[in-house]
């Protein structure tokens, strides 16, 4: 007599199925973590950089607040995220502004150049907000009124300083704003933070007559050992919005009958 053997595979299935499943799944958390999480985060860097600049335009609106609007202080919070936001005392800038008149070719107006000088206009050393991303080369930047976003091999302008060029009655007046900031130490910040500035110092303008109509010369280095140089960024301005000729690291208006420089220093109290 033979006994019926009864064979029950349902326990079998079971396992083979969770066992692709579980494989199923693995493979997808490991594609995204191989794909997808760098992905995520280049988005996330990208953003901070993107919420940086429209930081930096805001900051420059406190200054022009300070500067030409008579507000004593201006108080401004933010979030820095991806990066860290310093300030670079003007002295650590170094020399980046250089204003000269010149008569006819190279011929200097001596007398004009040297009250430029003699009233600390120039050579001029602005200081500067920066902020430096953590994850990509990108930096942010804030000099002499100007936001400015610098990558390898270039700069470019995001929001122009207060320069301007009128020209009425075949009179041409060249009007340049200088913007300092100093701080009583080194400052920097990454998260939340409130930066606080007030108005130093202005002076009143310097007003030169050039009734000959002279040629005024901006000098701003190409290349910076000391600090860092947004060189480009002034060149497409300098040249394109207002329209002065580039020689090396100068750049020249010519037929210019009055000069204005007004200069103003802020202190930034913290960050």
């Amino acid at each position: 007599m033979r006994s019926g053997e009864i064979k029950n595979e349902d326990g079998v299935s079971e396992a083979i199925g969770f066992i692709i499943i579980f494989g199923l799944v693995m493979t997808g958390i490991a594609l995204i973590t191989l794909y997808g999480y760098p992905m995520l985060l280049q988005q996330q860097s990208n953003a901070d950089v993107r919420n940086m600049e429209q930081t930096a335009v805001v900051l420059q609106n406190d200054i022009k607040s300070l500067c030409y609007k008579n507000v004593p202080y201006k108080e401004t919070s933010l979030q820095v995220g991806g990066g860290v936001l310093a300030v670079e005392n003007r002295t650590e800038t170094g020399e980046r502004f250089n204003i000269s008149i010149f008569r006819s070719g190279e011929t200097i107006n001596e007398s004009a150049t040297d009250l430029i000088h003699r009233k600390e206009y120039s050579p001029f050393s602005p200081g500067a907000f920066v902020y430096s991303a953590d994850s990509q080369d990108a930096t942010i930047a804030i000099e002499n009124g100007a936001v400015i976003r610098a990558q390898a091999g270039g700069s470019s302008m995001l929001a122009e300083p207060r320069w301007y060029i009128d020209e009425q009655e075949n009179k041409k007046t060249f009007v340049i704003n200088l913007v300092a900031l100093n701080t009583s130490g080194p400052m920097a910040r990454s998260g939340m933070g409130n930066v606080r500035m007030k108005l130093e110092s202005s002076a009143p303008p310097l007003i030169l007559d050039l009734p000959d109509g002279e040629t005024v010369k901006v000098t701003y280095p190409t290349d910076k050992t000391e600090g860092l140089s947004f060189s480009k960024a002034w060149e497409n301005y300098l040249t394109g919005t207002l329209g002065m000729a580039k020689g090396g690291n100068s750049y020249t208006l010519e037929n210019v009958n009055k000069l204005i420089v007004k200069k103003y220093e802020i202190q930034v109290l913290g960050i």
